[in-house]
């Protein structure tokens, strides 16, 4: 292990703990269904795994919404974002929380493998769920941001999915949420050593797909997106208002959710999905996903 690599793990093993403190002071909202560790791919990776979460008592088909979680591509599982996707769920939906392999033992191509794989599977799950399979939606966080970014492209897009060697699940996406995404993977500067244990060393057939702009020149219909970040958000506020004016440029309908409060800092609303400044953006999330139901 590399000396770069072996600091990046130490970072992330610091959130990790830092994220586990304060999901253990946080109150998880009862009354719903939980259908955990659903295998998306059967190999008995712990990654290739799922959640399903809805109210109890639902006897009609309800939105789904399905969830990548953030951690800088190289931490995190569907545990990390379990308190949010449960708040989502509460508000009337089914939501799919997802995990994916990790940095640096797999690169974007085979997390963006896994995360088409598990839409791949949720196509074919819903109709064992209250599910309604004409509404469903994407969101993601930070690095979660980008792939979903990208799977949204890449659903509709043959290109990409060649590109990345992914599966093609029979599956429409009706909008999409990105809180402070970053996905922007061609970079240049510091961040350049850090992400090329992310897209890889070698030029990939995937390597013109790494920048939005360019996943958005391959698609014809994107599909409608709101983008969060605050003025606070240090690590996706700049790559957020770029992805959306670029989606602006592509015609894509599109909004920016934009927060001037200091206190607001990066994924706030999924970090503290009870706190009221929170509860009002994934009230403006909701809202945007019933308009484009």
């Amino acid at each position: 292990m590399s000396v770069m690599v072996s600091l990046i793990k130490r970072f992330w093993k610091t959130c990790e703990s830092n994220d586990q403190k304060r999901l253990s002071k946080q109150q998880y909202p009862t009354n719903l269904v939980e259908v955990v560790d659903l295998e998306y791919i059967n190999d008995g990776h712990v990654h290739h795994k799922l959640d399903l979460y809805y109210p109890e008592g639902t006897e009609e088909k309800l939105p789904v919404i399905i969830d990548i979680h953030g951690g800088g591509w190289f931490y995190g599982d569907k545990e990390l974002n379990k308190n949010y996707c449960l708040h989502l769920a509460q508000r009337g939906y089914a939501v799919f929380n997802i995990s994916y392999r990790l940095c640096p033992e797999v690169t974007i191509k085979e997390q963006m493998q896994d995360c088409m794989a598990a839409l791949d599977f949720i196509a074919k799950e819903m109709k064992n769920h209250p599910c309604d399979e004409k509404r469903v939606f994407l969101t993601g966080d930070s690095a979660g941001g980008q792939l979903a970014a990208f799977v949204a492209a890449a659903v509709s897009s043959r290109k990409i999915r060649k590109a990345y060697d992914t599966v093609s699940p029979k599956i429409k996406i009706r909008a999409v949420s990105l809180v402070s995404p970053v996905p922007y993977l061609n970079s240049r500067g510091p961040m350049k050593l850090y992400m090329r244990y992310i897209v890889g060393r070698k030029n990939k057939k995937y390597s013109k797909f790494l920048n939005f702009n360019s996943v958005l020149d391959s698609v014809n219909n994107y599909p409608p997106t709101i983008l969060f970040t605050s003025i606070m958000d240090v690590i996706a506020c700049s790559s957020t208002i770029k992805a959306y004016i670029h989606l602006l440029k592509s015609l894509t309908r599109t909004r920016l959710d934009f927060k001037l409060n200091p206190r607001l800092q990066h994924v706030y609303q999924v970090l503290y999905p009870e706190d009221k400044t929170s509860v009002k953006a994934i009230d403006k999330m909701i809202t945007f996903f019933e308009k484009h139901s």
